[in-house]
């Protein structure tokens, strides 16, 4: 459990910390902690979860050899990037620091205004020091070297890879000490670990109690289920900026603009097309960012506007490689869908990409290495935020697969991350996506849903559609 918890609304409450005040800069956070909150594991292990754990614990985030995927989203708690990038051996420059045992001090870079949104967020749980340096490199691989200050703790972890079944079964037990306090309703829970397996028909057959699944899977799900829907995934392509093709701008939009979404997403059937980047899901001021940034940024099909890119081109395009270029996708969907932009461009331009649909081994290598001309890619932000889905194309991040780089976009982003409330931040967003737009750095094809089924005769299941992560601490069974 973190400082702050995340309701089914998005809004927040009270996790580890009782309360927390803001100095008039916003740059200081002092957090208030609960000295009803303990850590406990399988073994009779107990002990107060105090402020120090959380230090450890975002000393942990930004230490290099930590490499955790998403310190990054931290960089406003001050020194913390300089400690990350190695500038600094030193874990203690960071701006978290315990003022006692109950009291906890956050000094940002930059006042932050999603800053308690995410000290909800998995990358801002506290750890257990003594815990940790004691499993001897085996902390959180087993039941006797996982504790926890949550709701639950794990009672028990059967694993054995070589068994015909594989056997990963985790067994949760309420955290009695901590449900004192605040009521937990499940007594226990269990999980059957299997990555290969079908999660659709586990959930079917009744192994399962609840799962997400994308309108693909969705269209199998038969029954009295309850459901939840998000729009939450938006799907794109990307250009490689290393083909020469691609390092024409006007090339760029003159595929852009003849881009017919509405027939695309009529064809698939159960796709909207794509008016921008950010899906609806995402919201800033308790409303859709949509709302807020508007909700057509994607310039209309217009074959005399696309030709009229084309000829700009043309002096500067090597038409040669038009034969060469390779477009790779995920799945049949994404290859249906640039079916029908194949058509409009070999047409209009005598443009024509070999389409490969991959399996996702093979998919997520060949981004990763930059082995194609053009990709249809699925953005998912892993946290409520514009910035979740518009930071894959900041220059030297891992997933900026098309290499694009921008100095203007890098200081709309920074400026929006860096903005003193969120009203002003969410216009830098809007700012910074249109120019990924504009630019034909990613073009928006159609919104994919996500959606999250359980058994009706559960209630107040908590699914986090960006984190992927679901809270049974509330949930109840009739």
């Amino acid at each position: 459990m973190g400082l702050l918890t995340a309701n089914a609304d998005g809004s927040l409450s009270e996790g580890v910390a009782s309360d927390y005040i803001v100095s008039n800069d916003g740059l200081v956070y002092t957090f208030k902690l609960r000295q009803d909150v303990y850590w406990v594991d399988s073994d009779e292990f107990e002990r107060q979860c105090t402020a120090r754990d959380f230090v450890y614990g975002f000393q942990r985030l930004f230490l290099p050899e930590t490499s955790a995927p998403r310190a990054s989203e931290y960089y406003c708690i001050k020194n913390s990037r300089a400690l990350n990038m190695g500038e600094s051996p030193d874990a203690s420059i960071i701006g978290v620091k315990a003022l006692g045992d109950f009291e906890l001090e956050i000094t940002l870079e930059y006042p932050n205004p999603r800053l308690p949104a995410l000290l909800a967020e998995p990358p801002a749980m506290p750890c257990c020091e003594e815990f940790f340096i004691d499993s001897q490199g085996k902390y959180g691989l087993s039941a006797e070297c996982t504790p926890s200050n949550g709701a639950f703790y794990v009672y028990a972890w059967d694993y054995d890879p070589y068994t015909i079944t594989d056997n990963n079964n985790l067994i949760l037990r309420r955290n009695s000490k901590n449900s004192e306090s605040r009521k937990v309703y499940p007594s226990g829970l269990n999980f059957f670990i299997d990555e290969s397996g079908d999660h659709t028909s586990d959930f079917l057959n009744g192994t399962n109690t609840c799962v997400a699944v994308t309108d693909e899977e969705a269209a199998i799900i038969k029954g009295d289920y309850a459901c939840e829907e998000y729009k939450n995934i938006t799907v794109g392509l990307i250009f490689n900026r290393g083909f020469e093709l691609f390092k024409n701008r006007n090339f760029r939009q003159a595929l852009s603009v003849l881009t017919n979404r509405r027939t695309i997403s009529k064809a698939l059937n159960h796709f909207s097309p794509a008016s921008a980047i950010v899906p609806e899901e995402v919201s800033m001021l308790d409303k859709s960012y949509r709302e807020l940034a508007g909700s057509i940024l994607t310039p209309k099909y217009s074959t005399e506007s696309a030709r009229e890119h084309y000829e700009k081109a043309l002096p500067k395009l090597n038409k040669d490689l038009f034969a060469g270029a390779r477009i790779i996708v995920p799945d049949e969907s994404a290859a249906e869908a640039v079916g029908y932009l194949m058509q409009e461009w070999q047409r209009e331009y005598g443009f024509y990409c070999v389409v490969e649909t991959l399996n996702e081994s093979e998919y997520r290598a060949r981004l990763k290495s930059g082995d194609f001309e053009l990709a249809a890619v699925e953005l998912t932000g892993s946290y409520n935020s514009p910035s979740a889905y518009l930071e894959c194309f900041r220059r030297e991040n891992a997933a900026n697969y098309s290499k694009f780089a921008s100095s203007e976009f890098e200081e709309l982003m920074n400026s929006a991350e860096k903005a003193a409330d969120l009203a002003e931040s969410a216009k830098l967003y809007a700012e910074a996506e249109q120019l990924l737009i504009d630019e034909a750095a990613f073009v928006p094809l159609y919104y994919k849903n996500e959606y999250f089924y359980y058994n009706k005769d559960c209630t107040d299941i908590i699914y986090n559609p960006f984190t992927k992560n679901i809270y049974f601490r509330d949930a109840k069974k009739f």
